[in-house]
């Protein structure tokens, strides 16, 4: 990479998905002030489930952070304008790639500072843990990526519109216990029942995929007048295909149980933009797991128990 600079061009409407990102790519020989060798990009962000289905409109993605990558690794942040022209000097037969993270709030996430040449591979987002050593639940991430090559670098006068999806990221999982009094007896005043769910990666790479330290989550447990407790909908890093999830549940410092499976020996997986539900039964002499996945736009609705 041997030069790069950018201007930004004002635009009336703010809104990030109504405006347009220009990108000018310029190839060898071209100079700032003369653009006529370049190829215009015209590139719209839209937000999309994991069928597919354009979800924009829902306003799910409250902010955008985009990170440009060439061969060499990383190469800046493009700052967030709803509408500007980038110009980039680069090399012939080098390609760029476009990271775009959606909600990536510094309050449950760590945002990486990235050093110039930094890999998508080595490029993570990461959860921020607590002093107890239990990890925050993720926000509801969304993530997308886009190549431009050599072959989409050519002049056009007309320019090329391109678009970069961002898909959720994140999981939702949902857990429930039934007849816990009658299995374990009464809790006592000041016994602490918790759930905590363990094993997956602490942090995602810029090429979308869990990696990282095993996280620990401790989500929220209420208890309902049966002596029963459930964590209703708090978010996670999605495990990959060859891993999964362990689920604890303490009294005090005391584990009563632990599971890594289902009531079929399958184990607990918490897939990308879905919602993991699992019930744990102990009205049998060996607890049944049961475990459903849902839709995300289930992932909001709380039942009472």
């Amino acid at each position: 990479m041997k030069e790069m600079t950018y201007r930004t061009i004002t635009s009336r409407k703010r809104n990030l998905f109504l405006g347009l990102f220009c990108l000018c790519l310029l190839i060898d020989g071209c100079v700032r002030e003369d653009t006529g060798n370049c190829s215009r990009y015209s590139l719209s962000v839209k937000v999309v489930d994991t069928e597919g289905n354009d979800i924009t409109a829902s306003g799910v993605v409250s902010s955008v952070t985009f990170y440009l990558f060439n061969e060499n690794g990383f190469v800046q942040i493009i700052p967030q304008e709803p509408s500007a022209v980038f110009v980039w000097q680069k090399d012939k037969d080098k390609s760029l790639t476009l990271v775009a993270w959606g909600n990536l709030k510094t309050d449950s996430l760590k945002v990486p500072q990235l050093a110039v040449g930094t890999s998508l591979e080595a490029a993570c987002v990461e959860l921020l843990q607590r002093t107890n050593g239990s990890y925050l639940p993720s926000t509801d991430l969304f993530y997308g990526k886009l190549e431009l090559s050599e072959a989409d670098t050519r002049s056009d006068p007309g320019g090329t519109n391109v678009t970069l999806s961002l898909q959720r990221m994140a999981s939702a999982i949902s857990i429930r216990t039934s007849s816990f009094r009658e299995h374990f007896g009464e809790t006592q005043s000041g016994e602490n029942c918790r759930i905590i769910v363990r094993d997956a990666g602490n942090a995602l790479n810029f090429l979308g995929r869990t990696t990282g330290n095993a996280a620990g989550y401790e989500p929220d447990v209420r208890e309902d007048s049966e002596g029963d407790f459930y964590a209703s909908n708090f978010y996670v890093f999605p495990t990959e295909e060859d891993s999964s999830l362990a689920i604890d549940i303490y009294r005090g410092d005391e584990r009563l149980f632990t599971t890594t499976t289902d009531e079929e020996g399958e184990p607990l997986q918490a897939p990308a933009g879905k919602q993991l539900n699992v019930t744990i039964d102990f009205a049998h002499a060996r607890a049944k797991v049961t475990v459903t996945v849902s839709p995300w736009q289930q992932a909001g609705q709380q039942t009472e128990m």
